[in-house]
């Protein structure tokens, strides 16, 4: 959603889903692809709506440097190989990954984020205000 122009999704509404999908016996699945690896202030994006419960899986890609998902236990694959290629990264990915994390930790990108994320909506906020017909 966030190519659809930013439309978030509140803590309330997600909390919501969640119950919904274990009520239902549904798997919540969370695309981290674009909002994922510290760009929203968190790790995940998904961080900030507080679920009671993490999702089921979350996939992600892109900023990462590898693709591939993570899930709850309940879902863990019996048969070895079972998602191959594109989900199964390789040994290069994985080692860029485990860098790019630690540099994330290190500098720590998520509270900057956070923090330039807060002050450039504070001022689009100001902006709207100034120029409602315009923004």
């Amino acid at each position: 959603m966030a190519e659809g122009g930013d439309n978030y999704v509140s803590p309330n509404f997600a909390q919501k889903l969640r119950d919904l999908t274990k009520e239902l016996g549904i798997y919540m699945i969370v695309d981290e692809v674009q909002s994922g690896v510290a760009v929203s202030g968190d790790f995940w994006a998904h961080e900030h709506w507080n679920l009671d419960s993490p999702p089921d899986f979350v996939t992600f890609a892109k900023k990462m440097i590898s693709s591939g998902f993570y899930h709850s236990e309940e879902t863990k694959m019996v048969t070895p190989y079972r998602h191959f290629n594109t989900w199964m990264g390789d040994p290069v990915r994985a080692h860029l990954t485990a860098e790019q994390n630690e540099i994330i930790r290190d500098d720590d990108l998520c509270n900057q984020a956070r923090v330039s994320g807060s002050y450039l909506h504070d001022k689009l906020r100001e902006l709207q205000e100034a120029e409602p017909d315009f923004i």
